[in-house]
């Protein structure tokens, strides 16, 4: 299985980013159609965003992204947008799985410094790789479950699903 290689522009985000400040139950409740719900993530983030988040945009956020509800479409709306991946100091647990079972990579780091609008390259395999191409720093990422990694480059838990049958591993 080959590495995926991404990359794209950082948008930074604090700590504790709940579900609710990435897409508000408000819009879920009156909205379905993914593509016009992405439109609103990051809407009640108390500290907005510097321009919407937009195609290719790596999210990288700090402790606890993705705290809160464990509803899927918190994650449904960054592959609706385009974001190719997320990178955070952690993530909630339901997050991350949910990630995983949409096949949108999740990249944990431990230290390394990004800025607003550095650019990223990034590699997501067992040992994921992000360099910061603006300032020529590497972050320092933890390992990933052989198992995240398959099911992600399936394109997700489904697909992974129909093509191999009931997993056998953990995704984390």
């Amino acid at each position: 299985m080959m590495p995926m290689q991404l990359g794209g522009r950082a948008r930074i985000l604090p700590d504790a980013v709940n579900t609710d400040y990435i897409i508000s139950s408000r819009r879920k409740r009156e909205i379905a159609d993914l593509e016009r719900l992405a439109e609103y993530v990051f809407e009640d983030l108390p500290r907005p965003l510097n321009g919407p988040l937009i195609r290719g945009d790596v999210v990288v956020a700090g402790e606890d992204f993705g705290c809160g509800s464990a509803m899927e479409v918190a994650v449904d709306v960054f592959k609706a947008v385009g974001v190719p991946c997320i990178v955070a100091r952690s993530v909630a647990r339901n997050f991350y799985r949910n990630a995983i079972n949409a096949g949108l990579p999740v990249i944990l780091y431990s230290g390394g410094e990004v800025a607003e609008g550095d650019f990223l390259s990034i590699v997501f395999d067992r040992r994921p790789a992000v360099a910061n191409r603006t300032s020529g720093s590497d972050l320092n990422c933890r390992s990933v479950p052989d198992f995240a990694v398959q099911v992600v480059a399936e394109g997700g838990l489904l697909p992974y699903y129909n093509r191999y049958g009931m997993p056998r591993g953990r995704i984390g």
